[in-house]
C-alpha cells in the first residue's frame, strides 16, 4: 500500500473550524496511528454500497478535481469546510429532536492509496476525538483512542485510469450516521432495504441454517426462529451482529455442529453470492418483506400431520417438547398449547401415565 497523498483536517462543530494540520504528519505516533486507520479501512469489508446522486453533486465534483486534476489542497479543504457545516446541521436536528447524542469533534483525513499497480483507493474518513483525563493536569481532554476507534469512512474503490467503480460506507457507530452519508456525501442506496432483508434472510437460511436440516433438526429449528426472530424485531440489520452475538452465543443440541464453522462462512457471505442475491452487511430491515409461506417452517410429524411455524415462536423451547417412553419405545412430540389442548383434553390416552 503507497499513500499517494493524504490531508489532515481537525473538525470542531463547537468552536466552527475545519482547520487542516499538516504538522501532524510530522509526528511520529500521529503518521502511524493515520497509517493504520488507512490500513484497517482498506482491507475491511463495507457496510454498505452506494452510489452518488449525481455527478454534479459538491463532493462528487470535488473528488473528480482530485482524481483527474490532482487538486489535493483546495478540494480537500472544500471538502472539510462541507463536512463541517453539515454536522453543524446534523446537531441542531438532534436538538430540535432533544436528543441527548452529540457530533464530536475530531479529525478529518482525505487520502488517495495506491493498493496495486491496477487499483487504487479514494477514502475520505472522518475518526471522532474520545474524551479522557490527563494524567498530568487532572482536566478532562480529548484526542484519538488508539483501541477504540470511532469513525465513519467512504472509500472509493478505482481503477488504474482513476474511474470509481464501487462506492461504500464503512461506520462503526451502533446505526449507521445517515447525515454522514445522505447530507455530507450526496449518496443513494444501491440495494434497497427490502431487497437487501429478503436476500440476506434467504441466504443465511438457505446456505447457513438449511444444511443442518437433515442431520441436526433441533438444531436447525431454533436457529430459524431465532434468526426470523432477529429479522421480525426491526432496527438495523448487521451481519457482524448476527455472526458475532447470534450464532456466537448460541449452544447447539448436538455436540458435533460446529457454530465456529457456520461463523466463518456467514460472516463471508456477502462476497460469495451471485449479484442478484447479494446483501449489504448493514441495512434497515424490512419487517413487512419476510411474510407469505416461505417464511413458514414445516415440521413433518407424519404422513399424516404437518405442524407448520407461521412466524417466530417465543420461546420456543419452552413450547415443544420431546419424551421417550424407554418401555415401549414410543416418542413424543409434546407441544404447550391452550388452544391445542381443546381438540383433545377429552382423549383417554395419556402419555404421562
Amino acid at each position: 500500500m503507497e499513500i499517494i497523498f493524504s490531508k489532515l483536517f481537525k473538525i470542531d462543530i463547537t468552536a466552527k473550524i475545519a482547520e487542516e494540520r499538516p504538522d501532524l504528519h510530522k509526528i511520529a505516533n500521529f503518521k502511524i496511528y493515520i497509517q493504520n486507520m488507512l490500513e484497517q479501512i482498506s482491507e475491511k469489508s463495507p457496510d454498505r454500497y452506494y452510489q452518488f446522486r449525481s455527478e454534479h453533486t459538491e463532493v462528487r465534483s470535488l473528488i473528480s478535481k482530485i482524481l483527474l486534476n490532482n487538486e489535493y489542497d483546495d478540494s480537500s479543504l472544500a471538502i472539510a469546510n462541507r463536512l463541517l457545516i453539515k454536522e453543524k446541521f446534523a446537531q441542531e436536528d438532534l436538538e430540535k429532536k432533544k436528543l441527548t447524542q452529540r457530533i464530536t469533534k475530531g479529525m478529518l483525513i482525505v487520502s488517495l492509496i495506491r493498493m496495486t499497480s491496477e487499483a487504487s483507493k479514494l477514502v475520505i474518513l472522518k475518526v471522532d476525538y474520545d474524551e479522557f483525563i490527563s494524567d498530568l493536569t487532572g482536566e478532562i481532554a480529548t484526542g484519538l483512542s488508539i483501541r477504540r476507534k470511532v469513525y465513519k469512512a467512504l472509500i472509493c474503490e478505482l481503477d488504474n485510469e482513476n474511474n470509481i467503480l464501487s462506492t461504500a460506507i464503512y461506520d462503526t457507530n451502533t446505526s449507521s450516521s445517515s447525515y454522514w452519508w445522505d447530507k455530507f456525501l450526496e449518496l443513494d442506496v444501491i440495494r434497497q432495504n427490502n431487497i437487501n432483508t429478503k436476500n440476506a434472510f434467504d441466504a443465511i437460511h438457505g446456505e447457513i441454517l438449511k444444511p443442518l436440516k437433515t442431520n441436526y433438526k433441533q438444531d436447525y429449528l431454533h436457529l430459524w426462529n431465532i434468526t426470523l426472530g432477529y429479522f421480525k424485531l426491526g432496527g438495523e440489520f448487521n451481519l457482524d451482529f448476527y455472526v458475532n452475538d447470534i450464532l456466537g452465543n448460541y449452544k447447539p443440541y448436538n455436540n458435533k455442529v460446529s457454530m465456529g464453522e457456520l461463523m466463518t462462512k456467514c460472516a463471508k457471505l456477502p462476497e460469495k453470492l451471485a449479484e442478484k442475491n447479494k446483501f449489504d452487511r448493514r441495512f434497515t430491515k424490512d419487517k413487512a418483506t419476510l411474510k407469505g409461506k416461505n417464511y413458514h417452517e414445516t415440521i413433518k410429524i407424519s404422513n399424516e400431520i404437518d405442524l407448520v411455524l407461521n412466524d417466530h415462536v417465543a420461546n420456543l423451547a419452552d413450547i415443544i417438547t420431546a419424551k421417550y417412553d424407554p418401555e415401549t419405545n414410543e416418542k413424543f412430540l409434546i407441544l404447550r398449547s391452550d388452544l391445542g389442548y381443546e381438540y383433545a383434553k377429552s382423549l383417554k390416552k395419556d402419555i404421562d401415565e
